[in-house]
């Protein structure tokens, strides 16, 4: 049997223009569950291995706050990227069985998951991520065992981290020290004796970017390597400022194109679980 696979994402807010096409990229990849926590309805989009799981902001807060044995109190959504290493923990009770489990964010879309991680590197490794030098905050795997699962509790001040206000980017960075040696740095990483598996999965087109990509039945590529599939594109750059400033090539003033497009998707996302999409930077519609 293959090893048990589980996502958590929780967002609040509007669902995103793209929701059902990121739903109905995970409904291909059959054998990974996907769980969100949303303070509305489901997308219109549904399917067997994506859970939604309905409550307020609010709630969530009092959630995390119980079993962390703090008061997080988080005025922006956002500030739930930081706690993503400690998902796991949070949520412990549910995930409870699943080989592994994960984090990630709403703005990608898969590939076939299982292609890139299959039963063999999963058995070899306690810790998966996207880049080749620190945890991928968009989606990164970890075995469901008690060394991984409170890992965060082993960063210094974790719980200053968390009360905070603002983001402070724990996952990417912080968290990532305890498994990887920065540069220029005289310590080593603490964790030695997990097992990380760090390989760049160039998933995530910058600003200046121009490619197009391709998803279809379940398969993801671009138009610059035809015959090479990927596992998933992070499309950050196209709907976001957030990051900009810190991206090569990016101009002072640059704008994330899709925040200038009024008409970001131009297909159903039903005629595309059949024909396919194509995403780029100027949005989502049918594959040419």
């Amino acid at each position: 049997m293959a090893k048990s696979i589980a996502i958590l994402i929780p967002y609040f807010g509007g669902w995103p223009l793209w929701i059902n096409f990121f739903i109905e990229s995970c409904r291909w990849n059959r054998s990974i569950d996907w769980i969100l926590f949303h303070d509305g309805p489901p997308p219109q989009n549904r399917c067997g291995n994506v859970r939604h799981i309905e409550m307020s902001f609010e709630a969530y807060k009092v959630l995390v706050s119980s079993a962390l044995g703090i008061p997080f109190d988080p005025v922006q959504p956002y500030k739930l990227c930081d706690i993503k290493p400690a998902l796991p923990h949070i949520h412990r009770e549910l995930v409870a069985g699943y080989d592994f489990v994960g984090f990630g964010d709403l703005d990608v879309v898969y590939g076939d998951i299982r292609r890139f991680y299959d039963d063999e590197l999963l058995g070899r490794y306690d810790l998966l991520s996207s880049h080749s030098d620190r945890i991928s905050g968009h989606f990164c795997l970890m075995r469901n065992c008690d060394d991984l699962v409170s890992a965060f509790e082993r960063v210094p001040r974790w719980k200053e981290a968390f009360l905070a206000q603002e983001h402070l980017g724990f996952d990417e960075g912080a968290f990532s020290r305890l498994f990887v040696r920065p540069k220029r740095r005289l310590f080593a990483a603490q964790l030695k004796s997990v097992r990380c598996f760090f390989h760049e999965a160039y998933s995530t087109p910058g600003v200046t970017d121009r490619m197009r990509w391709y998803w279809k039945n379940g398969t993801l590529g671009n138009e610059f390597y035809p015959d090479q599939p990927f596992m998933y594109l992070h499309f950050m750059s196209w709907h976001s400022n957030r990051w900009l400033d810190f991206q090569s090539g990016a101009r002072p003033g640059t704008k994330a194109p899709w925040t200038l497009n009024p008409d970001v998707v131009r297909t159903d996302w039903r005629k595309a679980r059949k024909d396919g999409f194509m995403i780029s930077p100027q949005g989502i519609g049918p594959i040419e």
